[in-house]
C-alpha cells in the first residue's frame, strides 16, 4: 500500500471517527483475518446529502499476495427518502476507480439496507465495469437482553463482456444490550470467467463506538 492511500486511510478514519458512530468489526477465518469498519451520515439537516463508506483489510495467514484492502466512499444527494445520485470511488488492488451510482436506502428500526448499482472506470485495466453494491443489517430483538444480527456485504463487477471479480460476506450472529455483536461468518470471492471461487469461514465480533 503506498504512501498517499495509507495517509488517505488515515485522514478518513480520524475525520470519521471524531464526527460519527463507527462500527468497527474484526473477523477471524480459517484463512485469513479480516478488519472492517462502517461510517453513513447525513451532512445536513433535511438529510439530502450524505456521506457512505466501508472500509476493510484482509491479512492471509500463509500468502501475503492474497492481502487485500478495499474503501467504498461516495456522497449521495438523495432526491426522495430512499432514492438518490451518488458519486465517489472505491480504492483497491493498487487503483482508484471512480465511480457514479444510483442510490436506493431503506433504514427502519430493525433493519439498514443501501445498494448502488455502480458505473466505474478501472484504471488498471482502462476499462469501465458496471457492478452493484450491497450492505444489508437486519436486527429484530429478542428480548430486552438479545437480538439477532445478521450482515451481507456484497459487489459483482464485470465488464462489458465477462465477470470480473465478485464478493460476499455473510456474518450471523447475536447483540448483546446493544453493546457489541458476534457470531459465526463466511467470505466468498469469485474471480474471472470461471468463476474461481476461494472462501474464509470464522468468527466475528463487533462494536459501535460512539
Amino acid at each position: 500500500m503506498n504512501k498517499s492511500i495509507l495517509t488517505l486511510l488515515l485522514l478518513t478514519f480520524a475525520n470519521q471517527y471524531c464526527i460519527a458512530q463507527l462500527p468497527v468489526q474484526v473477523f477471524g477465518g480459517n484463512k485469513a483475518i479480516e478488519y472492517n469498519f462502517l461510517w453513513y451520515k447525513d451532512i445536513d439537516d433535511k438529510g439530502k446529502v450524505n456521506l457512505f463508506n466501508f472500509t476493510f483489510f484482509t491479512i492471509d495467514y500463509q500468502d501475503q499476495s492474497r492481502n487485500a484492502y478495499e474503501i467504498y466512499q461516495v456522497a449521495t444527494y438523495n432526491f426522495t427518502r430512499n432514492w438518490g445520485l451518488a458519486g465517489g470511488g472505491r480504492f483497491t488492488s493498487g487503483q482508484f476507480a471512480p465511480q457514479i451510482a444510483i442510490s436506493y436506502q431503506l433504514e427502519t428500526k430493525d433493519l439498514y439496507l443501501n445498494i448502488f448499482p455502480t458505473i466505474q472506470y478501472l484504471s488498471n485495466q482502462q476499462q469501465v465495469g458496471y457492478s452493484l453494491f450491497g450492505l444489508l443489517f437486519y436486527k429484530p430483538k429478542i428480548n430486552d437482553t438479545w437480538k439477532m444480527f445478521n450482515q451481507l456485504a456484497f459487489e459483482p463487477l464485470f465488464n462489458s463482456k465477462e465477470h470480473i471479480y465478485s464478493y460476499q460476506q455473510i456474518r450471523i450472529g447475536l447483540e448483546y444490550k446493544d453493546l457489541f455483536q458476534f457470531g459465526i461468518g463466511v467470505n466468498f470471492e469469485h474471480i474471472g470467467i470461471k468463476f474461481m471461487t476461494s472462501n474464509n469461514i470464522g468468527l466475528f465480533i463487533r462494536k459501535e463506538l460512539d
